[in-house]
């Protein structure tokens, strides 16, 4: 097996809103009744969840959670073969002894290699688990220094190697490419393709429904330019929460993108307020195809945010707004 950093040129070219219940209690005359607190949210049932193992080539696999109706952390791509497993992300971390389960359904091999696709819990909480099993975790810099901030975290968790520039890797018969993009969802996404198997993951720069930007619009909409400069007609693109998709999805969803910020960029221009911007709906006539079975790729707990557009364009708007 080898590893080695490759320029970046030689790889691509490229230009909870639900409705609250309230209840009132009796109040004196001429005072407005206090709602009542706010029901602590239920936790999750890591212990009745599983694990759905889907076979994209001779020798690679994506393990997804599964949360009674809906789908639940990130979506996990795994590359076997006599070389060890390459594996990109890695759930929550309660779901980790879920996730060696079913990677044993299709190998005995230990995963000798983690590349994290960004730093948030459903793609990173397995990390410690795997790390002390001797995997190597690999991250985009930022990444690394995002998850070194947040509280109580298990210093395991984080990678141990990281990088700023495309890396390659070459196991199992395949040549892996390891590419880190612009701020986009987060500021530290990457994304991972295998050449032989023809799959590219995304990480949740590209995913089932409207965005959530945590990095810039037009940071993401450079992600995707990147992930289609890769794609070719076959390509298998696995969103980090979504079906199975193709290039002219990825192109597709771009455009939306693009098409929808310079929406709210004309209504910035014309005064508007974030309300406004937001009533005005200029995510509407996407709603069809980035809403379509939005239900099946996300677990209760995030369907609130993921029902409509309106988070994604509230995010737009305080980029494009006045500063």
């Amino acid at each position: 097996m080898k590893i080695a950093a490759i320029p970046f040129a030689a790889i691509v070219s490229v230009t909870l809103a639900s409705a609250a219940l309230m209840v009132f209690a009796q109040a004196p005359a001429g005072r407005a009744p206090a709602p009542a607190p706010a029901a602590a949210p239920a936790q999750p049932d890591y212990a009745h969840m599983t694990m759905k193992v889907d076979k994209l080539a001779a020798n690679f696999y994506t393990v997804t959670g599964l949360n009674g109706a809906g789908r639940t952390g990130g979506a996990i791509g795994v590359l076997t073969g006599p070389d060890g497993n390459f594996m990109v992300d890695s759930t929550f971390a309660p779901l980790a002894d879920k996730v060696v389960a079913a990677i044993k359904t299709f190998s005995n091999a230990p995963v000798r290699f983690l590349v994290n696709t960004h730093p948030h819990g459903d793609h990173t909480g397995g990390n410690a688990y795997f790390a002390k099993t001797g995997t190597v975790i690999m991250s985009k810099t930022e990444l690394r220094t995002a998850m070194a901030a947040q509280r109580n975290v298990d210093p395991a968790a984080l990678p141990i190697e990281t990088y700023s520039t495309p890396v390659a890797f070459h196991m199992n018969g395949e040549d892996i490419m390891v590419i880190p993009v612009p701020p986009s969802h987060t500021d530290g996404d990457t994304m991972v393709y295998f050449r032989s198997a023809d799959v590219l993951m995304t990480g949740d720069f590209f995913r089932r429904g409207y965005p959530n930007i945590g990095g810039t619009v037009d940071g993401m909409i450079q992600a995707l330019g990147m992930a289609i400069a890769l794609c070719g007609p076959n390509t298998k693109v696995v969103p980090g929460h979504g079906p199975v998709s193709t290039r002219a999805e990825v192109i597709a969803h771009r455009d939306m993108l693009a098409a929808v910020r310079d929406r709210i960029s004309g209504l910035v221009k014309q005064g508007k307020s974030e309300d406004e911007v937001v009533a005005a709906q200029p995510t509407a006539s996407f709603d069809a195809v980035e809403l379509k079975d939005i239900a099946q790729f996300y677990d209760d707990g995030n369907m609130a945010r993921y029902r409509n557009g309106d988070a994604f364009v509230k995010q737009v708007y305080q980029q494009m707004k006045p500063k």
